[in-house]
């Protein structure tokens, strides 16, 4: 009876150790699967940093490719960016120049239209009846200002040959258009042999009434 009872109070202990055994061995087997899950969530990460990674690289390249290009085509084929402001810079002063050189030829051709004018102070001289004197004021015409300033230079000169023209004219012809036109002819006529001399006979081109009382 001793024997059955120590046996007895055996198999409990025991029991008890094969329970603590399973129970042991039950819960590594239940850790097992939440530690596979966490290595898998670790080897994605990686896997995704690694993926981040190569996108980043990429995309470096991209960029590098694209400025390299935009600096290639910028330059026109200089070596350097600084080179294709320069070509820029040169490109811009010869246009500069260009439209500068097109403007001076412009004035020079307009100012080679412009008419230049040399007025004169009244002529009051005698005509050729005794009894008639003419007071006129006349205005030559030349072709550019050089001539007008040679002609303000030689003002006396002029005056002097055109007076013995005004005094040889008669009152009644003087009173007609053609009469006027024949004595502007023969004013420049006179005003051209008076500078002849002085090289500016080929500026004066015609002369112009622009006041005349016959009394």
């Amino acid at each position: 009876m001793a024997e059955s009872k120590g046996a007895a109070a055996a198999a409990p202990a025991g029991d008890a150790v094969a329970r603590g055994k399973d129970a042991s061995a039950g819960g590594k087997g239940k850790d097992a699967p939440a530690a596979a899950k966490d290595a898998a969530k670790i080897a994605g990460k990686k896997k995704n940093l690694k993926q981040l990674i190569l996108i980043g690289a990429a995309a470096l390249l991209l960029i590098g490719a694209g400025t390299g290009a935009y600096f290639y085509f910028s330059g026109s084929g200089s070596d350097s960016p600084a080179a294709g402001e320069d070509g820029a810079k040169t490109a811009g002063g010869e246009k500069d120049k260009k439209d500068k050189d097109s403007k001076d030829k412009k004035d020079k051709k307009g100012e080679s239209k412009r008419p230049f004018f040399v007025e004169f102070e009244a002529f009051t001289v005698n005509l050729r009846d005794p009894e008639k004197f003419l007071q006129i004021k006349l205005t030559l015409q030349v072709k550019d200002v050089d001539t007008a300033e040679a002609l303000k230079d030689l003002m006396p000169i002029v005056r002097s040959a055109i007076i013995p023209v005004l005094a040889s004219r008669d009152a009644a012809d003087l009173g007609t258009p053609e009469g006027k036109e024949k004595l502007c002819a023969d004013v420049v006529d006179a005003a051209r042999k008076a500078v002849a001399a002085n090289g500016v006979d080929e500026g004066i081109q015609t002369a112009l009434i622009t006041h005349m009382i016959i009394q």
